[in-house]
């Protein structure tokens, strides 16, 4: 709800992580689980920015300033996210891993959003909303497996808790500029639509193509017990991306709001566990 606050919603918190003693096989030593988290790692830092700039090319149109501040605030944790992540890419490029050969898809999976003849500006912050109720979902997800947590290495853990607490924290942003910039009529609800489908089609790819390629560069592509387990945690009954299926359906009702979604109480677990402040 708008107000006249001059506080954002959430803060901007600096971070400074050290991989330096990071494990080959972070995520519970398994070489899949691992490389899909890498994976993930190697859309961030491109996608990061994506979001920043579709939110701000569109900034100037909002008057609400509630939701200037939540802009603000938003952009400072998503380049956070970008420094961070970029940080970790580094490591693993240092580790004998090609993630610049994934950094690379990931800027051609993005350009997708600047299609000929159409008001780029929306697209792209069409793609920005849909691609944060995604990351959205699945960080709530995420954080909801505290089996999932604890597999990760110490090393990681902290990053990932932080960067999903932030994902629920600023989930609503890039929705609500949309809506106020564009509104829900007709056209404005299809764009929202299809590009939400053409996304979707697209991070999936992308996640799946991505763990293939560190796999085969560490020379475990062609493991056939691998890829069931693996894709068994992903999409088996009690699988990371089967559990956001039906919060992933929600998108496309009329009426639809990131925050119908509430995981405040997984906010309030993790900050203190994080040692964070309330706000």
């Amino acid at each position: 709800m708008a107000t006249n606050a001059a506080v954002a919603s959430f803060p901007v918190r600096r971070q400074d992580f050290d991989f330096e003693e990071v494990p080959q096989y972070w995520v519970g030593n398994d070489a899949f689980m691992t490389h899909l988290f890498n994976g993930l790692s190697a859309l961030f830092p491109d996608g990061e920015r994506f979001f920043v700039a579709s939110v701000r090319a569109v900034r100037k149109a909002v008057e609400d300033p509630q939701l200037q501040k939540d802009i603000s605030a938003f952009i400072g944790q998503e380049a956070m996210h970008a420094k961070e992540h970029s940080a970790f890419n580094r490591g693993a490029i240092e580790h004998g891993y090609e993630v610049e050969r994934l950094e690379t898809w990931t800027q051609k999976f993005l350009a997708v959003a600047d299609l000929p003849g159409l008001n780029n500006k929306r697209t792209q912050l069409a793609a920005t909303v849909a691609l944060e109720h995604f990351t959205g979902i699945l960080s709530a997800q995420l954080l909801r497996r505290e089996d999932v947590v604890e597999s990760i290495d110490e090393s990681m853990r902290n990053l990932w808790m932080w960067h999903c607490v932030e994902e629920n924290e600023h989930k609503a942003v890039a929705f609500d500029t949309y809506k106020l910039v564009y509104g829900e009529g007709a056209i404005n609800y299809a764009i929202r639509m299809g590009t939400m489908v053409l996304a979707t089609v697209l991070i999936m790819v992308a996640i799946h193509a991505f763990t293939a390629e560190l796999l085969r560069q560490d020379g475990k592509l062609l493991k056939p017990k691998l890829w069931m387990d693996g894709l068994r945690n992903l999409w088996g009954k009690e699988g990371m991306f089967r559990q956001i299926i039906p919060e992933f359906l929600d998108y496309f009702k009329p009426g639809f709001h990131p925050w119908d979604h509430d995981t405040e109480f997984l906010l309030k677990r993790y900050r203190k566990r994080l040692g964070f402040s309330s706000h």
